[in-house]
């Protein structure tokens, strides 16, 4: 079965019970200097694998970016 999630505003269809470190892989969106936030609470790197998304779930992606 599947879910939708919502990553920076954009619909994603996934496995119900995937996690947010499964989604990373499976869109292929980047890791190095991003922070993942769901719902508006920030998920530490750690935490990836083992944070199960929902359906309707929203995630926000931030990449760092250098500056001068």
């Amino acid at each position: 079965m599947t879910m939708t999630i919502h990553i920076n505003a954009q619909p994603h269809i996934t496995q119900i019970g995937s996690t947010l470190a499964s989604v990373q892989t499976q869109l292929e969106l980047p890791v190095q200097g991003c922070v993942f936030a769901i719902n508006d609470q920030v998920i530490p790197r750690g935490l990836w694998h083992q944070t199960v998304l929902n359906d309707g779930d929203h995630i926000s992606l931030f990449q760092a970016i250098a500056g001068g």
